[in-house]
């Protein structure tokens, strides 16, 4: 049986691996991997395949690893905008994750994505806060752009 968790543990094995012998890390230096299509097939295949409610604390890793490397395509943040119930739930664990290359995506994703419970609005105020000015300023880009959104739509 196809164990999507599995598939996606595995091709951040062989980046990480590949990334080991990486010299210089600065740039776009993940964009020279070769096999970000299956990165992107196993992202793909869990969000599909595996309700967000059967996420463990390892699921989550792997995505927000998989992100924070995915900075310069942007590839998954654009998938994850289209399970926005997934890119919240990611959002909050998202807020504490080390790289802050996944919280600026985070927080630039958010804007990006209807709320109907008010969570998002929450949640930029969060990233408002990170430490990191970039995450700030894209965490208040997605603000901007949300109350323009709503202005337009005549919901604010």
């Amino acid at each position: 049986m196809n164990n999507p968790v599995l598939n996606l543990d595995t091709e951040i094995k062989s980046f990480k691996k590949w990334a080991d012998g990486v010299a210089v890390k600065h740039g776009e230096w993940e964009t020279d991997y070769l096999h970000w299509d299956k990165i992107y097939l196993a992202v793909d295949e869990v969000l599909i395949q595996v309700p967000i409610d059967e996420w463990n604390a390892d699921v989550y890793e792997l995505i927000l690893y998989t992100l924070a490397r995915d900075n310069e395509c942007e590839n998954v943040i654009q998938v994850l905008t289209e399970y926005p119930s997934v890119l919240k739930s990611l959002a909050y664990r998202a807020l504490m994750y080390e790289d802050y290359e996944t919280r600026w995506q985070v927080a630039y994703a958010l804007g990006e994505i209807p709320d109907t419970d008010n969570n998002v609005d929450e949640l930029l105020r969060m990233f408002l806060q990170d430490k990191h000015e970039y995450v700030r300023r894209r965490a208040s880009f997605s603000i901007e752009k949300r109350i323009e959104d709503d202005s337009t739509n005549g919901t604010r």
